[in-house]
């Protein structure tokens, strides 16, 4: 579809998505699932090259499992043994003075740890890598169309519909998109947010950064030590080295500068030999970057048929992998929803939890990645205090080396990870019903596996009917998910029912000894129970939306139609009409 293409009817597409990173494309993947009519631009003529955002969390390898991403990224990255953590160093020459480990084995031992958790494992990978397989999954589908090369210059609501005015950079011709909604997933310094929204609340900036990649022999020395991130302490050349990119080889350095024109190379070589305490090592220099690091949350997360994802709706330091991770997240929450509101199975109002799920999160990632950034300085600032050596020999005394490990060593393993963070996310809204039993509280740290309404369904380890070895968590997809556990009839004519009156896309997944499924062990029984009437509506991105107990009082049909009508915010004398409306979308 080109650009001249995306309203070929005069009838506005479905939804624009302005921004084609790692959020824009995947709204434009689960969108293009749906089957609705996507226009995607992206100012930057391709997919990212910069050497930027590597860090996947589970919780989003989880994703790119569903959407195939994750196959295609199987060989990309760095292994344990080259991204193993965060080491600091007064120069790298004289090697680490404290260390903070994500893993103290193999890779093997790393992934059979998180086995237990997840079937993806936090992992470090290029974002170009990531980038390039999450567009080449979404432009799989026909009815999305991804510009690149394409400015985004106005922005404007008018009535139900949003109109923007694109420019392609290369012919510099302007044309008019129209869309029902628009999904603004144009990054922290969002063009869209800067028309249409209204309010900001910020936090600390963290100033101009320098990004340089560069060439260098140090594989027997930096690249020995296998940290992800070598942090320098040496206040003239402070700053941190990223580890060795596994496909260009280049190594990365970055550090703070208050210009805003890049400094001169000649600064940048002495700066990095002066890091590494290498004063005669051939450098060459690949490029510099610029990059300006602050912190905030946008008080309104829709404006309208306008809806904010990304760092366009939060954004913060990098320092935790919170960014990519989070917004992935929000376009996982946000797509399900906006594609039933506009297919009219569901009320405009189920768009309304969208925020409500997601800025209870985004405020503890901006937090958490604040304090990293703050908390790591604060660290190595005490610890520098009273070393006047290491400004003459480059040498920090055994009582700051100690501080230093002190106060980094509960940093270490766990909390590197944010296991509590990447898996407990706990949702609370009117697209939640629970039963009055209080979900675990989350914490960046500590992950407690549950089954209350509003957590993420847990992952367990399942065999099909041919002894494939499957997660629970692969299962979850483009519709809504009836687990069962036994009564296979009676809760499929239940959904029959339901999908002829309400048109809601649900399916049934059946685990036990007569089902599609069988558990490889005890943890599905302990988790989501043996009982036969009972059974979960995992929504489709993964959480749990309820938990139905079919008694001699009630029946499933009544339960999933109750439950159905209160998430999608439809009453009972909606139903006709949202079922017919729900019929001629298909």
């Amino acid at each position: 579809m080109n650009l001249l293409s995306s309203n070929p009817d005069g009838n506005p597409v479905d939804v624009i998505i302005c921004g084609g990173g790692p959020v824009g494309l995947s709204c434009a993947y689960l969108l293009g699932r749906a089957g609705l009519r996507v226009a995607l631009f992206e100012k930057r003529p391709s997919t990212t090259t910069l050497p930027k955002g590597q860090y996947l969390h589970a919780s989003t390898g989880e994703m790119f499992r569903q959407w195939g991403v994750w196959d295609r990224l199987e060989n990309a990255g760095w292994s344990i043994a080259r991204s193993n953590g965060q080491g600091f160093y007064v120069n790298v020459a004289k090697g680490p003075v404290a260390a903070i480990r994500q893993s103290h084995g193999s890779d093997f031992d790393y992934i059979k740890k998180w086995e237990k958790l997840s079937p993806a494992y936090p992992r470090k990978v290029p974002a170009s890598e990531y980038e390039a397989a999450l567009c080449r999954q979404a432009a799989k589908w026909p009815n999305v169309a991804i510009h690149f090369s394409t400015r985004v210059t106005d922005v404007e609501m008018a009535g139900d519909q949003v109109r923007i005015a694109v420019q392609q950079q290369e012919s510099g011709k302007s044309t008019e998109v129209r869309g029902r909604y628009l999904v603004a997933c144009d990054g922290s310094h969002s063009f869209v947010r800067s028309r249409v929204a209204h309010g900001q609340d910020h936090g600390p900036t963290f100033g101009n950064q320098i990004l340089t990649e560069f060439r260098a022999c140090l594989d027997d020395t930096l690249g020995k030590d296998g940290f992800f991130h070598s942090f320098i302490l040496d206040p003239r050349y402070a700053g941190w080295f990223g580890s060795k990119h596994p496909e260009t080889g280049l190594w990365r350095y970055s550090f703070g500068h208050d210009e805003e024109t890049l400094p001169d190379e000649q600064v940048v070589l002495e700066r990095i030999r002066g890091a590494l305490g290498m004063p005669d090592l051939p450098i060459e220099i690949v490029q510099l970057y610029r990059f300006d690091y602050t912190t905030g949350l946008l008080r309104k997360w829709r404006e309208g048929n306008v809806l904010f994802a990304g760092d366009a709706a939060h954004w913060n330091s990098p320092w935790g992998g919170f960014g990519m991770n989070s917004g992935i997240q929000d376009a996982n929450n946000l797509a399900w929803k906006l594609a039933l509101v506009i297919k009219g199975i569901a009320s405009p109002a189920l768009l309304d939890t969208y925020e409500v799920e997601r800025k209870s999160k985004a405020l503890v990632t901006v937090k958490s990645a604040t304090y990293n950034s703050l908390n790591f300085r604060a660290i190595v600032t005490a610890a520098l205090i009273g070393e006047p050596e290491l400004f003459t020999t480059g040498k920090i005394s055994e009582t700051g080396a100690a501080f230093l490990h002190q106060h980094t060593a509960p940093h270490g393993d766990n909390s590197v990870l944010h296991t509590g963070y990447q898996l407990g996310t706990v949702y609370d809204s009117n697209a939640i019903l629970r039963d009055g039993t209080a979900a675990p509280a989350p914490t960046l740290g500590d992950y407690v596996e549950s089954t209350i309404a509003g957590v993420r369904a847990p992952h367990v380890w399942l065999r099909s009917r041919e002894g494939k070895r499957v997660s629970l968590v692969d299962l979850w997809g483009s519709a809504f998910t009836l687990l069962i556990m036994g009564q296979a009839d009676t809760w499929a004519k239940a959904a029959d029912k339901l999908r002829e009156e309400l048109g809601v896309p649900l399916s049934i997944l059946h685990v036990g000894e007569h089902g599609d499924y069988v558990p490889e062990d005890d943890k599905f029984s302990r988790l989501y129970g043996a009982c036969s009437t009972d059974a979960f509506l995992i929504r489709p991105d993964g959480f749990i939306a309820r938990r139905l107990s079919e008694t001699a009082s009630t029946d499933g049909q009544s339960l999933l139609r109750d439950t159905f009508r209160h998430l999608l915010g439809v009453s009972g004398s909606d139903t006709q009409a949202v079922g017919a409306a729900a019929a001629s979308s298909v």
